[in-house]
């Protein structure tokens, strides 16, 4: 065996290469500088993002028995479940029956009545997890009955609107009760994000001897069932014997297999678009990657050609230079998990408190993170790495410095045209991201969605490398101007990544901030004058007529409408029973759940703004000939038509009715509107009656206006369930200032990834420049022309970059906002005007001040540059 071939041999040139890369990382450079830093801080985003994400979707899941309460929740509304249907659940398990309505409560010191969300629970309550109270007793001991009075355990923000302490006593209904404890942990509102007012828990058996207690009240009847230890039946199996034996009860029917209805749907897409923004900073900032290691293995060029000139051999080059870059990968890989692992730990208290989710800092996606960044950083590095090594010993003569055609040909996987090794790069690349994202085939669509948008942006950097030729040689400008264009249309510039990362970047900030604050502004400007000031519910329908002439009589008062309401689920189309695998996702909330609908013989004003898509409404004297008005979206998502027919199961009673009319509701306006309307019906079944009330034109005192116009209406019926519509909005409005801000959040971080993309393009470009640019000056040009240059240069570049994101930004920002309701341009025209020029002053600063930093810098550098 010849000594070259040998095994010994291989692997001491092997180490050669090692301690080659290890030698030149002892004096690492600016370009492995910014390689590392880019790293640290791409690696860090996306595990942070993924890790945190995965954590709160995968606590959803393991949570679920918690949530809804048991193995299977079923769901009546109006009605509680009959004693056949609670000894036939039995036959399975333990089972929890327990009541909610929305209630109106007052304590006796005669103060305002606080809407309240009302809780009744069996002495089974709860099957999973545990109800703290503080002080610390059972449930059974805080709601037993003392004295003749029942107890009550409330939320504390109860007792903060109400004044009141523990041992007071409060009316609810036609009872009294005692507060005996204050309510810490509940297990089905772990993730309740939203709240008409405080939970306050009774007795059932208190409950079921109040007068709050009809079938024409809005109370949702929970039976939750626990399986018995020893079953072998699963739940899917307990379902389908529970609907054979009762086909028509109208329950809604909840499987913890299938996790938490809506919640976990909204937490699968929520981590998957986190995991894909993520994805997205690591993809915008890892285009640095390229940009600093050019930068880098160019400075040492010299070094490569010397030890080309000394017999080493072009795969010991390609191994030496990537055990470089390997060890820089590596060492930042472990400093960005270090640095994730501390902030999951200074994080994890607050997931805790928020969202009651505990997240002990592990491993989690290490794996898929770290191979993630292993193919990603691989693949960038492919050219750089070829370039490095296409030098030859002749480069070393000056004479010879300007031939470009390297002495030898790389072989091995780095072999040109051989796109094997990247092709497979590409492959493993996308798989670990669609592992990442973890939400089926939509990952793939959004990984598809996400190199569209950058293919785009790399297109937008090829037009401007272009036009930036051809205005080079057809411009009479300054000598600056012209070599600004020049450098910005040479192949080894980095325009088409700065473009594309710092075009993207804007695109999506543009996008969030001004989607975020048109919504913003319909939700805390517009909003509020569209929507009515009060909503009383429930209302029995023998007091309809008395409400309406009281309020009728207050002169505050401007407009009241009422309709009768009560809730229905949808279970056949056509007479078949409706499937959720033939309804678009995000329409199964319809079908899923009871769903609010009404009847009227003739739209009502609020009704009439909905523009009718098909049909026509029926004739005044249409009583009992089931027909319905539908919302037209819904119709398209369940694919029927005027004519067609729906089953609505109404208080265990199915009733068919046939579709005469199609509308298109903006449901941003929070009128008074169902997506069911059907004919009137006589008798109707028992029912409540909502009624909404608007005040006159709002002035300085609209708040107390709102309170005495309430507290009168309340005096006179006191039982009635009121909503004040702007603290509702107030709510509404703190809970999306905490989305937009985390989105924006999210965002800036992209923009600051990409701002990291032009700072290593641009050390890369100097990399190049600046020796030419001190001939330049040996040749006359002076240094203040050379920087000029330099800030043209980077100028030209950002902004165009820039304006085109601003432009797509805007754009995406004006389409989501028209997807979900009407908006008045000329309202959102100024914002959007000055919000562009703003962003597109802080660009221009950005690119032209960066730049005559950057490009002062780099002269500074070289030696005599002042001379």
């Amino acid at each position: 065996m010849s000594r070259l071939t040998s095994p010994s041999f291989q692997i001491r040139l092997y180490a050669a290469g090692l301690y080659f890369a290890l030698r030149q990382l002892r004096r690492p450079g600016i370009g492995i500088g910014a390689l590392f830093g880019t790293l640290i801080f791409a690696i860090t985003t996306l595990s942070l993002t993924v890790n945190l994400t995965h954590s709160v979707r995968d606590a959803m899941r393991q949570s679920a028995q918690q949530t809804i309460g048991g193995d299977i929740s079923l769901r009546l509304f109006h009605r509680p479940p009959t004693d056949q249907e609670k000894v036939f659940l039995t036959k399975f398990g333990t089972v929890a029956i327990t009541a909610e309505q929305r209630v109106m409560i007052r304590s006796s010191s005669q103060s305002p009545a606080i809407l309240s969300e009302l809780k009744a629970i069996d002495r089974s309550y709860p099957l999973y997890g545990d109800l703290l109270l503080s002080p610390g007793i059972t449930a059974q001991n805080a709601l037993e009955i003392r004295d003749g009075v029942s107890g009550a355990i409330v939320d504390p923000g109860f007792l903060e609107q109400s004044g009141l302490a523990l041992n007071d006593e409060i009316t609810i209904g036609d009872q009294t009760y005692q507060i005996r404890a204050t309510l810490l942990a509940e297990p089905e509102r772990k993730f309740r994000l939203f709240s008409l007012g405080p939970r306050v828990l009774v007795s059932l058996d208190a409950y079921g001897l109040n007068e709050l207690l009809s079938s024409d009240k809005q109370i949702y009847w929970y039976s939750r069932l626990k399986r018995a230890p020893d079953s072998s039946m699963s739940n899917a199996r307990i379902i389908t014997e529970i609907e054979e034996q009762f086909p028509d009860s109208g329950w809604r029917i909840v499987n913890a297999d299938d996790g938490i209805p809506g919640i976990e749907r909204i937490g699968d897409f929520a981590s998957a678009f986190a995991s894909l923004i993520g994805i997205a900073i690591f993809a915008i900032t890892m285009t640095a990657i390229g940009n600093a290691l050019r930068a880098d293995l160019s400075a040492r060029s010299s070094e490569f050609t010397l030890m080309r000139a000394v017999g080493v051999r072009p795969s010991q080059l390609i191994f030496a230079i990537g055990c470089m870059v390997g060890l820089v990968t590596v060492a930042a890989v472990i400093t960005a998990f270090a640095l994730s692992h501390v902030v999951t730990i200074a994080l994890a208290p607050m997931v805790a408190t928020r969202f009651g989710i505990v997240i002990a800092p592990g491993p989690g996606n290490a794996l898929l993170i770290f191979g993630f960044v292993v193919c990603f950083v691989t693949l960038i590095a492919l050219g750089p790495i070829r370039k490095a090594c296409q030098v030859n010993a002749a480069s070393l003569f000056r004479d010879q410095s300007s031939q470009s055609a390297p002495s030898f040909a790389i072989s091995g996987p780095l072999r040109s045209p051989h796109f094997l090794l990247p092709a497979l790069l590409i492959l493993a690349t996308t798989g670990f991201a669609v592992r990442l994202i973890d939400l089926g085939w939509f990952s793939v669509l959004l990984i598809a969605v996400l190199g569209l948008c950058l293919a785009c942006f790399v297109g937008l950097g090829w037009l401007v490398r272009k036009g930036s030729s051809i205005l080079a040689r057809g411009t009479n400008g300054s000598a600056a101007w012209r070599l600004a264009l020049r450098n910005i249309a040479r192949p080894s510039a980095p325009t088409i990544t700065i473009a594309a990362s710092f075009g993207l970047a804007v695109t999506c900030l543009l996008a969030v901030v001004l989607f975020g604050t048109i919504a913003g502004h319909h939700l805390k400007s517009v909003l509020p004058g569209q929507t009515p000031d009060l909503v009383f519910f429930d209302l029995p329908p023998e007091q309809s007529d008395a409400f309406r002439a009281v309020a009728s009589g207050d002169p505050a008062i401007s407009s009241l409408a009422r309709m009768p309401f009560l809730h229905g689920r949808v279970t056949r189309i056509n007479g078949r029973p409706v499937s959720l695998s033939e309804i678009p996702r995000r329409y199964h909330w319809f079908i899923r759940g009871d769903r609010g609908l009404s009847w009227t013989n003739a739209p009502t004003s609020s009704m009439a703004q909905s523009r009718l898509i098909a049909g026509d409404w029926w004739t005044r004297d249409s009583v009992n000939e089931r027909l319905a008005s539908l919302d037209a979206d819904i119709a398209a998502a369940l694919g029927i038509t005027i004519g067609d027919q729906i089953t609505v199961n109404i208080l265990g009673e199915p009733i068919t009715v046939k579709i005469a009319n199609l509308r298109k509701i903006d449901w941003t306006r929070l009128a008074l509107d169902f997506p069911i309307v059907l004919s009137p019906m006589d008798p109707p079944p028992p029912h409540g009656v909502i009624a909404a009330l608007s005040l006159h034109e709002p002035d300085l005192m609209a708040h107390q206006t709102v309170t005495k116009v309430a507290d009168r209406l309340q005096g006179q019926f006191p039982h009635v369930p009121m909503i004040r519509v702007a603290g509702v909005l107030e709510r509404l409005s703190g809970m999306f200032d905490q989305v937009r801000a985390i989105l924006i959040a999210q965002t800036v971080l992209a923009t600051v990834g990409a701002v990291l993309v032009i700072v290593t393009g641009l050390i890369a470009l100097r990399q190049h420049a600046a020796g030419e640019l001190a001939m330049l000056r040996a040749l006359g040009i002076q240094p203040r022309q050379i920087i000029q240059t330099g800030a043209l240069e980077t100028g030209i570049l950002v902004t165009v970059s820039g304006m085109l994101g601003i432009v797509m930004g805007t754009g995406i920002a004006l389409a989501a906002s028209f997807a979900i309701g009407s908006i008045n341009i000329s309202q959102v025209a100024p914002l959007f005007t000055s919000t562009g020029l703003v962003a597109l002053g802080v660009i221009a600063l950005l690119g032209f001040g960066g730049g005559w930093i950057l490009q002062m810098a780099s002269l500074r550098s070289q030696p005599g540059w002042r001379g």
